[in-house]
């Protein structure tokens, strides 16, 4: 009946319990839920919970709490948990297990004060008195004070014995206090006297009231220099105090025996001052500095300071020592400290802001410090100068170990945020090592991320780093004789010289230093480049790909390039102008026609289309490719190749002219001998013109090339290294953009020019016409006429499109929006007058801008342009 009613109660508590927390919803009466639960306790027949397994559960939470540091709750558990256990009950697993059960997180949210109120308090020892010994033995016994000797044991007559026999037994009450042998620390604490704060008090108040130390007060000189070597000691004063702006301040205004208050106070004045920049260099070296040349610069101001302090106690000694008859002067004290302070000073004035980054502040650092020593030397402080010059030195150090490692085994360190080479990506394919992967850091005005001594080297620096990691990746190893053990103040002692400045001496340090680390890495690149990669052999490649250098190879590929172009479409197939290139080229040496490659861009580009007359540019989207090594191109970059395919391009429209007008060769005798027609007149003056044209601007183009190709040659052959090869291209990439007329502010030039050269496709269809109408006049046409009139195609007739599309239909749309109409296009009268037009405004644009940029390449096309035209004209009229 007991154990049915304690399980009713403990099932109206949980029912109550979790009633409170359901929804008003979800809750059914208390007398239901409290039937229901007891239906189930009686139809569930469980075994016994495992107490051993609730005991080790128990001993893990206690661990837990231990581990935790929650210390105060495992001890507040564990009593009470042996308390239970000595309680005898069988229920004691299932009570404990639905503890643990019901438990979230007892370690974070138990309150451990309620959890130790309840602790029961450990029973309190009972102590031995004094009244239950001396009811047990009284004192007045007689003979209790025989034995007693009169003299204390440790009186200054009798030295103390540790092994007298009266301290040899302790007894009960004077066990606390034994002295052992062994235990000199327990034998100094039984003479220690414990402080009384208020006597204390009462000594700093009589201390104050006899130094004297308030407003008004007459001082002695010794008293004034104790508190000016202690405030310059960093240790607290009377006279002085620190103020909240952290520098020193009079607490009372005194006054000197024989000695005038505006003295005095210059005195003062002067001791705060120097002591507040002490102060100030003090806090410098107790602060947390991230950067190593900081923490140099900490090192050494650190140093300076114990000899100042040696300096300070020194002239504290020469009062204190009795045998010394030392003349208290304070002027002379103030004197002498203004000497010795003088270095720290200079110091203080070099410590950068904190408001800045800490590479930043090292950066400034060094640049005042090289500027510190210069300025001492300049104004006869050679001491100081020298010294300054050595903590220069010192803080350099640890900046010069990243350029050296770099210079000498081309890596970085990655947290190193005060040298001034980054890497932009180490993942970057080899062919950009050169260019794209490293930058040299620049600051908001351009300059190098670099003190100012270090701005002209470097770019050496940044060079031979390169070179090195350039030398690895082909596979070499770098110069390992150079000396690892270079001191910069080891180089500038042997460079030193009375005779000249400070920055001088340090300059020519910083050479030797760099010309020590340089090694010959760049000369062996520039060689391996040369010779060992083949750029000579690819120049010369060059030179007969894209800019023509032997005509018959040329013609060979755009010759038959253009007879495809005539037949229609499918003219594209890289496959196949691949094949026509190489072959064309397979016979040159210095050509390997497997690196060959011609790709025709999408007539969706748009810098693949020319302006004039909406005519597609097909020429224009030929591109010729040539495989060169990764080596190589670090030095020939993407934009001197494409210069060169601009120069590609327009050899190419040149000989698309030329092969046109060789094409109409075939019919000049029938021209000559059959008609005697103006339109055939006009006609033959029109292709002399063109003719004329064609062949002035190919020779223009071929002798700009030849001209600037040599200037290049001679550029690398007197290039050291191969930023000298990289600025040999760039002059020859400028050159001739700028001689072939490639430059954006030419493009009215450029039109000119290409509306000239599409006159020759006009020209080709009104040839093939007036020959075509002179053949049929003729009787019994020859085979050679018949080939004639079936052997012209050009753009116009048969224009690039789908073939599915109908071409009658196409052309119609498209010559509406031509620069002429149909008739005008084919009238001979309207292309001369257009040639005459586009080339005076040629001329004109010629001479302007040869006149503004003194291009004489320029003027010498004018010249020989304007020759031609006067030349025809005459020959013509």
């Amino acid at each position: 009946m007991a154990h049915a009613a304690r399980l009713g109660a403990l099932t109206d508590d949980l029912i109550t319990a979790v009633s409170s927390s359901t929804p008003r919803r979800d809750r059914r009466q208390p007398s239901q839920l409290k039937e229901s639960a007891l239906r189930t306790f009686k139809s569930q027949h469980h075994i016994r919970v495992n107490q051993f397994e609730i005991d080790a559960r128990l001993e893990g939470l206690l661990e837990k709490f231990y581990v935790l540091n929650n210390e105060p709750l495992a001890d507040a558990l564990k009593p009470r948990l042996d308390e239970l256990a000595a309680i005898p009950n069988k229920w004691r697993p299932e009570l404990l297990a639905l503890l643990l059960a019901l438990s979230d997180r007892p370690a974070e949210k138990t309150d451990t004060d309620r959890a130790l109120e309840i602790i029961p308090d450990e029973p309190v020892e009972q102590q031995l008195t004094w009244a239950e010994i001396i009811a047990d033995d009284p004192l007045d016994e007689e003979g209790i004070w025989d034995d007693v000797e009169n003299e204390s044991d440790y009186s200054e007559h009798r030295p103390p014995s540790l092994s007298d026999e009266s301290i040899s037994e302790p007894t009960t009450s004077t066990s606390a206090s034994f002295l052992g042998e062994d235990d000199p620390g327990t034998l100094a604490r039984a003479f220690v006297i414990p402080k009384d704060h208020e006597q204390l008090g009462q000594v700093k108040d009589l201390r104050d009231r006899i130094t004297g130390m308030h407003s008004g007060s007459e001082l002695t000189e010794l008293q004034v220099i104790r508190q000016i070597l202690l405030m310059l000691h960093g240790l607290p004063t009377d006279l002085f105090e620190l103020g909240s702006s952290g520098r020193f301040q009079n607490r009372h205004s005194c006054r000197l025996a024989n000695i005038a208050s505006s003295t005095l106070s210059q005195v003062f004045q002067d001791s705060t001052l120097l002591g507040s920049q002490i102060m100030t260099v003090r806090r410098f070296t107790k602060s947390n500095q991230q950067s190593v040349v900081l923490q140099s610069f900490q090192a050494a101001v650190q140093t300076r300071l114990n000899a100042f302090g040696r300096t300070l106690s020194s002239i504290e000694q020469d009062f204190l020592q009795q045998e010394n008859s030392a003349v208290v002067s304070i002027l002379k004290v103030h004197a002498e400290i203004d000497r010795v302070a003088k270095p720290l000073t200079h110091l203080g004035d070099l410590i950068p802001d904190n408001a800045l980054k800490h590479n930043v502040q090292a950066l400034h650092l060094l640049n005042n410090l090289f500027k510190q020593a210069c300025n001492l030397q300049l104004i006869g402080e050679d001491e100081e100068g020298a010294e300054v010059a050595a903590l220069l030195s010192r803080c350099l150090e640890p900046y010069l170990r990243p350029v050296r490692l770099w210079m000498t085994e081309g890596k970085l360190i990655a947290s190193d945020e005060l040298f001034f080479v980054r890497c932009l990506d180490e993942s970057s394919d080899r062919g950009s090592i050169w260019h794209s992967r490293f930058m040299l850091l620049k600051q908001a005005d351009g300059l190098i991320f670099a003190p100012d001594f270090i701005q002209s080297l470097a770019e050496r620096i940044f060079r031979a780093g390169k070179s090195v990691m350039f030398l690895e990746a082909l596979g070499h190893t770098p110069d390992v004789s150079r000396p690892q053990d270079l001191d910069i103040a080891q180089i500038m002692q042997s460079t030193s010289n009375a005779l000249l400045p400070f920055s001088e001496v340090f300059r020519l340090a910083l050479t030797r230093f760099v010309d020590a680390l340089e090694g010959s890495e760049t000369r062996t690149l520039r060689q391996i480049l040369m010779l060992q990669c083949g750029l000579q052999a690819n120049i010369t490649a060059i030179n007969h790909l894209y800019f023509g250098v032997n005509g018959a190879h040329f013609q060979n590929f755009a010759y038959s390039s253009f007879q495809r172009m005539d037949r229609g479409s499918g003219w594209d197939d890289r496959f196949i102008l691949t094949e026509l290139a190489q072959t064309a080229f397979e016979t040159v040496d210095a050509v390997m026609a497997d690196h060959i490659t011609i790709r025709v861009k999408s007539r969706t580009d748009k810098k693949a289309t020319a302006s004039y007359g909406q005519r597609e540019d097909i020429l224009g989207r030929i591109v010729v490719d040539y495989s060169i090594s990764w080596a190589l191109q670090n030095v020939l970059t993407s934009k001197t190749m494409a210069i060169c395919q601009e120069a590609f391009t327009i050899m190419l429209r040149l000989y698309r002219a030329q092969y046109l007008l060789h094409q109409q060769e075939w019919a000049l005798s029938i021209m000559a001998s059959r008609s005697k027609d103006q339109r055939v007149k006009e006609l033959l003056a029109l292709r002399q013109h063109l003719s004329w044209f064609v062949t002035t601007m190919k020779g223009y183009v071929c002798e700009v090339s030849s001209v600037v190709t040599n200037q290049l040659a001679v550029d690398l052959e007197a290039a050291v290294d191969v930023d000298g090869i990289v600025a040999a291209f760039d002059t020859f990439q400028l050159s001739l953009t700028s001689k072939l007329l490639q430059h954006e502010n030419l493009a009215p030039i450029q039109e000119s020019v290409l509306a000239i050269l599409d006159l020759y496709e006009d020209l080709a269809l009104e040839w093939r016409d007036a020959v075509k109408q002179i053949s049929d006049h003729a009787s019994h046409p020859t085979p050679r006429q018949l080939v004639v009139q079936q052997g012209f195609s050009t753009r116009r007739d048969m224009p690039e499109v789908d073939e599915t599309v109908d071409l009658t239909d196409d052309e119609d749309e498209s010559e509406p929006h031509g620069h002429f109409d149909q008739r005008s296009v084919l009238s001979v009268p309207s292309l001369l007058k257009e040639y005459n037009r586009q080339l005076s405004f040629l001329l004109a644009g010629l001479r302007s801008v040869s006149r503004i940029e003194g291009e004489p390449a320029w003027i010498m096309l004018s010249e020989k342009l304007s020759w031609g035209v006067l030349g025809a004209d005459r020959k013509h009229t």
